[in-house]
């Protein structure tokens, strides 16, 4: 399935310093140091918004850009689904409804959690 990849903002480096803050400076999905800068998420608001935006490493963003979160990899999302942070669990849950796992009950009871509504993508309530 090819999907159509969504180029960054540059303006969302605005958010950089409170983000770091935010982050501890780890990726807010992995938690790794490595490489982390930040993300928005699709679709951009008019302004960057740390409600949209977290900080992501390398791996992560690779997964953001593509759409999908690759094999047991995945499972470094558990945490992220559950964050109080939107942009967080809104990334976590979209990368793990694009998983090869989808279909797992702990899976399901995290997106239930999370809020999430698949046929939009986003976050309700």
């Amino acid at each position: 399935m090819s999907r159509k990849r969504t180029k960054q903002r540059a303006a969302v480096g605005v958010l950089g310093k409170d983000l770091t803050r935010r982050a501890k400076g780890r990726c807010e999905l992995c938690e790794s140091k490595t490489g982390v800068r930040p993300w928005e998420l699709v679709p951009f608001p008019d302004e960057p918004s740390m409600d949209r935006t977290l900080l992501a490493c390398a791996r992560c963003r690779e997964w953001l850009e593509q759409g999908e979160a690759r094999g047991m990899e995945a499972q470094v999302l558990t945490q992220a689904v559950w964050s109080e942070e939107p942009a967080i669990r809104l990334a976590a849950a979209r990368l793990l409804v694009a998983s090869d796992f989808s279909d797992d009950p702990w899976i399901r009871d995290a997106l239930d959690h999370a809020g999430f509504d698949e046929a939009q993508g986003e976050l309700v309530g």
